[in-house]
């Protein structure tokens, strides 16, 4: 177990399409995000929106990883993002920035 693990044991795994409708490549060639665009953008939405509240990468949450949460036949694939937080009532902050709670 990794001291991430223990200093941060509550988590939460959040679809990235919460956040973002930012398209996972860009059209054409080239690009070397190997992640995606879509999660990744994801991560920067939720980053500012635990900024925002006041929490701090690394003393209050921790991102984890991203995942792929299967394939959609109209959204096309869907990935995940894994937070882990020191605190587990900082995970309800997670909701409050989500595309749908505005």
């Amino acid at each position: 177990m990794t001291d991430q693990h223990l200093k941060f044991p509550n988590i939460v795994t959040v679809n990235a399409s919460t956040y973002t409708n930012r398209n996972n490549h860009l059209p054409g060639e080239g690009g070397a995000l190997n992640a995606g665009y879509t999660p990744v953008d994801a991560l920067c939405m939720v980053s500012n929106l635990l900024g925002s509240h006041g929490l701090h990468y690394g003393e209050d949450w921790w991102w984890d990883g991203f995942g792929h949460g299967g394939y959609s036949s109209y959204k096309g694939a869907e990935y995940t993002i894994t937070l882990r937080f020191a605190r587990e009532e900082h995970r309800l902050l997670v909701d409050l920035g989500s595309k749908h709670a505005n």
